[in-house]
């Protein structure tokens, strides 16, 4: 992947270099393709990367799995409050894992970044964990760059000044989206015209084609899933 989709990493921080990520913490980014987390497995090589991945996108069989053991995902099932998912998310931060989460919580190719859901911010004011931004530029096309900008981490627990509450969690989400979005506001400022319309193309045709299968993985998995249950 290096050599026919390489990486072009931006540093919008304050060392202007990749920082040293160390002990428990939490990386955020917006979520374009399947693609992202190798993309940031590859961009953070200095620590394993714990995924999310909603259960449904792989789909439930035996080859799926592999996938997400070898790619160490952690299974969330969208279609439901999934506490033993968000359970384990905190034993690996308490445990001084680094765990990926797309926080916008599905793929998104409208313009703007769209609001976080509340699980990251909670996980860390649970865990202390520090939260690093990343925004993705990706048209995940042959020998077209992939552009990876990182910002200054935000320690969440210094953020809110005081005990975490419905309203904290509220402000972090916003403010973790501001700096997604400030990145991404950054990064393309730099690029070209041409850059920004093949990645504006690439996002309506995965529209296109992602709104034609989405129900069929999600038939798939359900259908695996009660099989699943008759069985037990």
């Amino acid at each position: 992947m290096r050599l026919t989709q390489p990486l072009k990493i931006r540093f919008y921080n304050r060392d202007g270099k990749m920082p040293s990520i160390k002990g428990r913490a939490i990386i955020i980014s917006n979520h374009t393709w399947w693609m992202d987390p190798i993309v940031l497995i590859l961009t953070i090589w200095q620590r394993r990367l714990y995924s999310l991945a909603a259960v449904e996108v792989l789909g439930p069989s035996k080859f799926a799995t592999l996938i997400r053991r070898s790619m160490l995902f952690v299974d969330v099932d969208r279609s439901k409050l999934d506490i033993r998912s968000f359970n384990n998310c905190v034993d690996l931060l308490r445990n001084d894992k680094c765990l990926l989460v797309f926080p916008e919580g599905r793929f998104v190719f409208e313009d703007e970044i769209q609001a976080f859901k509340g699980g990251t911010a909670l996980m860390a004011l649970q865990t202390g964990a520090p939260v690093y931004p990343v925004y993705l530029f990706g048209r995940y096309k042959l020998f077209k760059p992939i552009y990876i900008a990182i910002g200054d981490p935000i320690d969440v627990q210094t953020t809110i000044g005081g005990n975490p509450d419905a309203e904290s969690i509220k402000r972090i989400n916003e403010l973790m989206r501001e700096r997604v979005s400030d990145l991404r506001l950054k990064l393309e400022n730099e690029l070209s015209a041409e850059e920004i319309a093949e990645r504006d193309m690439f996002k309506t045709a995965k529209r296109k084609a992602l709104a034609a299968k989405a129900e069929d993985r999600a038939r798939a998995w359900r259908d695996a899933q009660k099989k699943k249950g008759r069985s037990s």
